[in-house]
């Protein structure tokens, strides 16, 4: 039986909400005849195997949480030993297990920007989640509307500002802000779940919003804020030329935009359900209020999902993803929000209505990470030249 790890944890602000979807996936997965390993990434950035018999939520609290804890196996990987986790030994470093796949389920930072990605590939470990390229275009916010510019898909009007440039260039850059007109959002280029985002409603406060903005990335967006908006999200699951498309859901916001209170905190109207992780509670982005499937046209539904598909498909994106829209009733206008790559909860609750039930999320994920696995055996590594014969 193959190993196959979950990935989950990170150095990333969403830390936490990892765990929690980490466990939400392997509790409900643990009867499938599959042998699912826990792979913990720590704030650190330091790798362990999860030897605990129960997935204990309070063990990777930051309160809690010890390297030396027994149920944490400290591993590393060598360049060139493929499908090999190495643990330390007295004589060295000694193999511990092979894994040839890898469910990932990180969200934020290294693990939802590709560059953990391109660890495992390194070492052949195929992942259920897109290439490098993918990924990072995906959590790069001023790249990904630049692309979909490209793809003729409307996104609200914006500006990148490094934190170099505010203070050498900051009147240029307040003159774009009043073209572009208060109140405007100020968001973390890299970012994710809207954290680092704030509202700007005047001059006044535009560059006490880019400085607090500039303590959570080195990179801030500037966008118009789309006013009286309803939002509208969809996932997809699969590999880019071969996926399906969930419904489309409506979540209930308590604010202008979608904090990450209403995303995680709130628990969904009258809920008693949330997880514990170092005194807070966390809760499922299932467990969020929403409209499911969203009271919406047919019209307005197909071109949601057609917009949905072309990104699926252009940006070579695989596993599962969820992307979400703004829309205008006013004006009948539909703008692209964001790509989230490795969504929290892995957007399981999406697939309900097609019939797909958690575990069957996670069977379809080793099934996307196998194909992406034999779809790199299919390429040519081995051409050779003869210019150093």
């Amino acid at each position: 039986m193959k190993n196959i790890l979950l990935v989950f944890g990170g150095m990333s602000y969403e830390h936490d909400i990892s765990v929690v979807t980490a466990s939400q996936i392997y509790n409900k997965t643990r009867a499938e005849n599959i042998n699912l390993i826990l792979f913990y990434v720590s704030r650190d950035n330091e790798y362990f195997v999860y030897e605990s018999k129960k997935f204990i939520l309070s063990d990777f609290s930051k309160k809690n949480f010890s390297d030396k804890s027994k149920k944490f196996k400290k591993v590393s990987f060598v360049s060139g030993e493929n499908n090999i986790l190495f643990i330390k030994s007295a004589f060295g470093l000694k193999e511990y297990m092979r894994a040839e796949l890898a469910i990932f389920a990180c969200h934020g930072g290294a693990g939802e920007n590709g560059k953990l990605v391109s660890i495992f590939e390194s070492v052949n470990i195929s992942c259920s989640a897109g290439s490098f390229d993918s990924l990072s275009l995906c959590m790069n916010k001023f790249l990904f509307k630049q692309v979909m510019k490209g793809l003729h898909i409307p996104v609200a009007a914006g500006f990148k500002i490094t934190e170099d440039e505010i203070e050498s260039d900051f009147e240029m850059f307040l003159k774009r802000a009043k073209r572009l007109g208060f109140p405007l959002i100020i968001k973390s280029n890299n970012g994710g779940s809207s954290i680092g985002l704030f509202i700007a409603e005047n001059e006044t406060q535009f560059k006490q919003k880019l400085l607090q903005a500039f303590e959570f990335d080195k990179e801030v967006l500037v966008e118009r804020l789309l006013k009286n908006t309803r939002e509208f999200n969809v996932a997809l699951i699969g590999t880019h030329d071969d996926f399906e498309v969930s419904e489309i859901d409506e979540p209930v916001k308590n604010e202008e935009i979608l904090s990450f209170t209403d995303k995680y905190l709130s628990g969904g109207k009258g809920s008693k359900s949330g997880s514990k992780l170092g005194g807070g509670k966390v809760s499922s982005m299932a467990n969020q209020s929403r409209k499911f499937p969203a009271d919406i046209s047919e019209e307005l539904r197909d071109k949601i999902k057609k917009y949905a598909c072309k990104i699926f498909k252009q940006l070579n994106l695989s596993g599962v993803v969820r992307i979400d829209f703004l829309f205008i009733e006013e004006t009948k206008k539909l703008y692209v929000c964001e790509v989230n790559a490795i969504p929290g909860s892995l957007a399981y609750y999406f697939f309900n209505k097609n019939g797909i039930l958690v575990n069957e999320v996670t069977l379809k994920l080793i099934e996307v990470a196998e194909k992406n696995r034999q779809n790199f055996n299919l390429i040519n590594h081995d051409f050779c030249t003869e210019i150093l014969d």
